[in-house]
Formats: C-alpha cells, sequence, structure tokens
C-alpha cells in the first residue's frame, strides 16, 4: 500500500456532527513517515528479526515513494541499529531490533496517561534544550527560527492551523542546541504529536477563536527572543511556560500542578 495511501484514513475521516474535528495537518516529510511505517511493520512481525527487507525497488513501489526516499529512511533505521547490511546479501532486521530501540507505539499517543508523559519528557528534553541552543545557535539557525514563527502566524487559519510550522519550530529550536541526540529526538517526538496538537489546536481555535491562537504564536515569539537574545535562563523560561501551557490546553496537567512547575 502506498504510503499516501495509508495516511488517507486518518487524514479523511471527519467524525459527525458535532464532534471534534480530526482532521490532520500537513502530512510530516515522506522519509519520517516511510521511516514510522518500516517500524510499524517489523514491531507488528511484519519484516521478522534476522529476515531480509524488501529491495529497495520494491519498497519503493510499496510506499508509493522514490528510491532516495526509501534510502533516506533505511540509512536512519541503520543508524539506530534497527536494520544491518550484509553485503552481497541485502539489508536485513537486525536480530534484535526492538531491544535497540527507544519506542512509543502510536496507539498509546491516543491515551491522556502517555500524552501526558510525553508532555513530561518533552519538559526534560526541550527546556534544557532551549538554553543550549540559546548559546549555541548560528545566524542560520535564526533565520529558521523566525521563518518558522511567521509561518506559523501566516498557516494559523489554513488547513492545519499552523501546527506543522509549529512542529518545525521546536525541531529548529534542538538544531540550534548543536546537539545530534536532541534533534532526533525531537523529530522522533514530531511523528508523535502531529495528530494529537493538531486536533488540539483545531478545537482551540472553535472554542476561544483566533486570538488564542495569537497567543499560543505569542509564547513561541518568547523563545525566540530569549534565544536570540543568547539569555539561557530567558529560553529554559520561556520554553517551560510554553509547554505547560499547551500541556494544559491538551487537558494532560492541571492548572494547580502547571503553577506548581512553573
Amino acid at each position: 500500500m502506498a504510503i499516501n495511501d495509508r495516511m488517507r484514513t486518518t487524514a479523511e475521516s471527519n467524525g459527525p456532527e458535532g464532534e471534534p474535528d480530526r482532521r490532520i495537518g500537513r502530512p510530516l516529510p515522506l522519509a519520517d513517515r516511510v521511516v514510522a511505517a518500516l517500524q510499524e511493520d517489523i514491531e507488528t512481525g511484519r519484516f521478522v528479526a534476522g529476515g531480509r527487507l524488501p529491495t529497495e525497488p520494491e519498497l519503493a513501489a510499496s510506499f508509493g515513494v522514490s528510491r532516495t526516499v526509501i534510502r533516506e529512511a533505511v540509512s536512519r533505521l541503520k543508524a539506530d541499529g534497527i536494520l544491518v547490511s550484509r553485503q552481497g546479501a541485502g539489508v536485513f532486521v537486525s536480530d534484535a531490533p526492538l531491544q535497540r530501540s527507544f519506542r512509543i507505539r502510536d496507539a498509546e499517543v491516543g491515551s491522556g496517561v502517555a500524552l501526558r508523559e510525553i508532555f513530561e519528557l518533552r519538559l526534560c528534553l526541550e527546556v534544557e534544550g532551549a538554553g543550549l541552543a540559546s548559546i549555541r545557535r548560528s545566524q542560520a539557525d535564526l533565520v529558521a527560527l523566525r521563518h518558522w514563527l511567521e509561518e506559523m502566524d501566516r498557516t494559523k487559519l489554513g488547513q492545519d492551523v499552523g501546527v506543522a510550522a509549529d512542529i518545525e519550530f521546536h525541531r529548529a529550536v534542538a538544531a540550534a542546541s548543536g546537539n545530534g541526540k536532541v534533534a532526533d529526538f525531537q523529530r522522533y517526538l514530531s511523528l508523535l504529536l502531529n495528530q494529537s496538537v493538531t486536533i488540539a489546536r483545531i478545537n482551540t481555535l472553535k472554542q476561544r477563536g483566533p486570538a488564542h491562537v495569537d497567543g499560543v504564536i505569542g509564547e513561541h515569539r518568547d523563545i525566540f527572543h530569549a534565544i536570540d537574545a543568547g539569555s539561557a535562563a530567558d529560553a529554559r523560561s520561556a520554553m517551560r511556560r510554553h509547554l505547560l501551557q499547551a500541556a494544559m490546553r491538551l487537558g494532560v496537567m492541571e492548572g494547580k500542578e502547571v503553577v506548581m512547575l512553573s
């Protein structure tokens, strides 16, 4: 099944009238989606430990993407130790793929408990990541952050209500940290958060109006200004404040706890 077909069921499913809007926003890059799909195939046993993966052309045809996309996805999974190459034989699933890579299953993200734990994990990762970004960011990093801020504002009332740009902003902060592992883990988290954040943003827009979305963008702007100014303390504080407010908007943290953690 082509990767676009795999996504279509979710993207085109609209609940009954009166139900929350469950449309997802702009899809993530194809390589990210192929990585996630191959990981799922391995976890569900479609590709077994020690088994040979289909060839690059076969995978490209199966997912309906270019061989370049497949090559990038396979390269990432090799770097994670999930896939291994054997000279003259092809690419194989490693002997213990599930022991080599941290994983949060998509089904878990639908659970309020798991989503809460993910936000607590983000607090641990992204608050310090923002601090690092403030002292390591390059001019190119600032250009990227400014671009995604502008995209958030430009697309805030569009189909994806600015969520794709929001996620890219957080990835740009992680990249600016200068720590490749922080950037890699942020990319992984972005695969999980796209749908949940989109649902929350759409519901917020319906219930509270565009002004509230401007407030969310303002939280990101505070993060940017702190990183631009080179203030690690302010960058950490702005990121912490934003993540706690986001968790409260999603209903996974209560106001009293947010105040205690602020």
